[in-house]
């Protein structure tokens, strides 16, 4: 048991002086970029720290992989490494990073969430919202995408509010709407009239249209940017199901192979766990975040499938 006490603090440490290097890097550039912006010098340092770790929270994964190569490190500069794998079988080792390598796959499968809420907390930092009042809403799955946007909503004067509308499928823009004739009725918005974009035409259309929207749902969002897509259950839980699989056998994969009795002494370098490990992250975030409208599914099945390959290889040769 103080052997595993041991792994956490210096995993801790590790894992620390990864977050704090990242985020020292990320909240220089960060800064010279803001000093542009005509903010007071606070919100400008508070402004790059937020992005600093927005930019953490699109690279879980990555962190991961650095905390583990400085962690193997530590441990294999006091020779340290050669008397925890002689003390710790390999059931023992994957307990230890069992509990890092669940709380690091639901990050991953939360980046976008987090991401989202940095965010918020920027624009409620600058008060964007109330500078710009605009609302974006999107509606999609794997065959369209929907933009919806208001501009200018407000409830005592709509002369100035606008409404935009946009359909695409595969990448292109199908049809388009856009009016600035907005009025308000009953928490539901229609048009006078609005012009219309629709197979390369575009025409003036003078009759009264109702907007689907509810008004209050729209004043409500402290957020700029809301997703309004309705997801089919099955599906995402099928994606979500191997999404976990796949983050948390890559995980404990990473660990085992620089864990590996290959790479365990003071003369051997690490350059192949971690140029394999790259390219299996780079691999990943290439199958996970495309943009496939076919057989997209049955590629993340097929990532799983091989990662898993690697992950008992190593587990076998151990």
């Amino acid at each position: 048991m103080k052997i595993i006490n041991l792994l956490y603090w210096k995993y801790i440490i590790s894992l620390l002086l990864c977050l704090i290097s990242c985020i020292t890097i990320f909240f220089i550039f960060s800064l010279i970029g803001n000093l542009n912006e005509k903010y007071p010098f606070k919100i400008i340092i508070n402004l790059s720290v937020l992005n600093s770790i927005q930019v953490l929270s699109y690279v879980p994964a990555f962190i991961y992989l650095l905390s583990i190569i400085l962690f193997t490190i530590f441990l294999k500069s006091k020779n340290e490494i050669i008397i925890i794998k002689s003390y710790c079988n390999l059931k023992k080792l994957t307990f230890f990073i069992l509990p890092i390598v669940i709380i690091f796959a639901i990050i991953e499968m939360n980046k976008r969430e987090l991401s989202l809420l940095i965010e918020d907390t920027k624009l409620n930092l600058i008060k964007l919202n109330e500078q710009s009042d605009v609302k974006i809403f999107i509606n999609k799955n794997d065959l369209f995408k929907k933009y919806i946007i208001f501009k200018n909503i407000n409830i005592n004067n709509m002369e100035n509010a606008e409404y935009r509308t946009y359909f695409i499928t595969d990448n292109k823009i199908k049809s388009a709407e856009f009016s600035n004739s907005l009025k308000l009725i009953n928490n539901s918005f229609f048009t006078e009239k609005h012009t219309q974009y629709n197979n390369n035409f575009i025409k003036d259309i003078n009759n009264k249209k109702i907007i689907d929207f509810d008004f209050l749902e729209l004043i409500k969002r402290s957020s700029i940017v809301k997703n309004i897509s309705n997801k089919n259950y099955l599906d995402f839980n099928l994606k979500l199901i191997n999404f976990k699989f796949f983050f948390i056998i890559f995980f404990t994969y990473i660990f085992l192979f620089f864990f590996s009795s290959k790479f365990i002494s003071t003369k051997q370098s690490l350059k192949i766990p971690i140029v394999v490990c790259l390219i299996i992250l780079i691999y990943s975030f290439i199958i996970f975040n495309n943009s496939l409208s076919f057989y997209k599914q049955e590629f993340e099945i097929l990532a799983s499938i091989i990662v898993g390959m690697f992950y008992i290889k190593v587990y076998l040769n151990e």
